[in-house]
């Protein structure tokens, strides 16, 4: 694949989820306004777990899409049937977390194909599929929106979203199954390397969404709903750093099996990410009335005062972010391992504070903001050159 077609991957690749973050978000300000607080915080609580579960899938999607061939498909199913499995065992424990059993309980059934759908996203990647991986994405939170309004003639407000929700992903599955190769298929991928994968996937969705779930525990309702509907908001700048990450991982995978220098890419991507999540990152820091008028109407009005310390936090998430994703991209020795514990060092921080909040919404959302920005310390340390570490950890970076 020469320059010019990865280029024109990359792009069209960025474009296709900045326009689902965008579908997704217009799914986010319908739901402000269909909503109660407590409602939207509960339906905020079920995105949380989706998103933490969603881990299988992004470690399937990066796996395949450094793989010579195969979709990783047997492998997905069968990873997706154990998690869907141990959701089903512990959905009655749901209402712990403020989610309706029965909600975790479907969500069981569909984590499979979510796997699945990862795994056939990654095989698109790698094969310079660009059009179905952006079209899957498209169709996946487009028909979410479309179905929302017939299912909430049938079903109680946030139980609709989360039907649509569920249906959107299962429609999106064909649109991006995997062409034949010609020859035998390459060996499969290591489990060791998937299970680490999805070690770091986990880890980098519970410090982005566990913050939700610890409201909806430690909060009033109200409370709740209005922190979970800033939080959501704010993910407005993950996801825009977010689909810089997913169109540089394969390309930063391929020069580092070429054994081609990488620290143009990382600087480019960082770059990027400082332009695309920073601009909305601002926007709702310096204008948070503005931004929750619009986002929710008069829905939640106790979001405005949450949302310059929820996009800064999750400012600071992205950027380190996307220097771990260019060190796990990058195949070094012990990368996935030390990108994991990056993760789960900042998710017990984020942990430790959010306990000693008070119960108080202003007060959780200043503290899980420095909890996310630890994350930073840990990426300048292992990305920033060190004579002891750097040729060991990640040669090339």
């Amino acid at each position: 694949m020469n320059g010019r077609r990865e280029s024109t991957q990359g792009l069209l690749t960025v474009a296709a989820i900045l326009l689902s973050s965008a579908l997704n978000y217009a799914f986010t300000l319908l739901l402000g306004r269909w909503l109660d607080a407590a409602q939207y915080g509960a339906f905020a609580s079920f995105t949380s777990l989706f998103m933490l579960s969603a881990a299988l899938p992004i470690a399937f999607q990066q796996a395949t899409s450094r793989r010579a061939q195969g979709a990783n498909t047997a492998a997905a199913l069968r990873a997706g049937g154990l998690l869907g499995a141990a959701l089903l065992l512990l959905s009655p424990l749901a209402g712990l977390l403020g989610l309706q059993p029965a909600w975790v309980a479907a969500f069981a059934l569909t984590v499979p194909p979510l796997a699945l759908l990862g795994a056939w996203r990654g095989a698109a990647q790698r094969d310079g599929r660009a059009a179905a991986f952006g079209l899957s994405l498209l169709a996946e939170h487009g028909l979410k929106i479309a179905l929302t309004a017939p299912l909430l003639l049938v079903l109680p407000g946030a139980a609709a979203a989360v039907a649509a929700t569920l249906l959107g992903m299962l429609l999106a599955l064909p649109l991006v199954r995997p062409r034949p190769a010609p020859g035998a298929a390459a060996p499969a991928a290591g489990a060791e390397g998937k299970r680490l994968l999805a070690l770091v996937a986990a880890a980098q969705s519970g410090l982005l969404y566990g913050d939700v779930l610890l409201a909806g525990a430690l909060l009033a309702p109200g409370d709740a709903g209005a922190f979970a509907a800033a939080a959501t908001l704010a993910r407005v700048v993950f996801f825009a750093g977010w689909a810089v990450q997913v169109a540089a991982f394969p390309l930063v995978a391929r020069r580092a099996a070429a054994g081609e220098p990488l620290r143009p890419l990382l600087l480019g991507a960082l770059g990027a990410t400082l332009l695309v999540a920073g601009v909305p990152a601002a926007l709702l820091a310096l204008a948070p009335e503005l931004c929750a008028r619009v986002a929710f109407g008069g829905a939640l009005p106790g979001a405005a005062a949450l949302l310059p310390g929820a996009a800064l936090g999750t400012l600071a998430l992205t950027v380190a972010g996307t220097a771990l994703n260019h060190l796990l991209a990058s195949g070094g020795r012990g990368a996935q391992l030390l990108a994991a514990r990056a993760y789960l060092l900042s998710g017990a921080a984020l942990m430790l504070l959010a306990l000693a909040s008070g119960h108080q919404a202003a007060h959780l959302t200043f503290l899980a903001a420095v909890g996310k920005g630890t994350l930073l310390l840990s990426a300048a340390s292992l990305l920033i050159p060190h004579p002891w570490r750097f040729t060991r950890v990640v040669p090339r970076v």
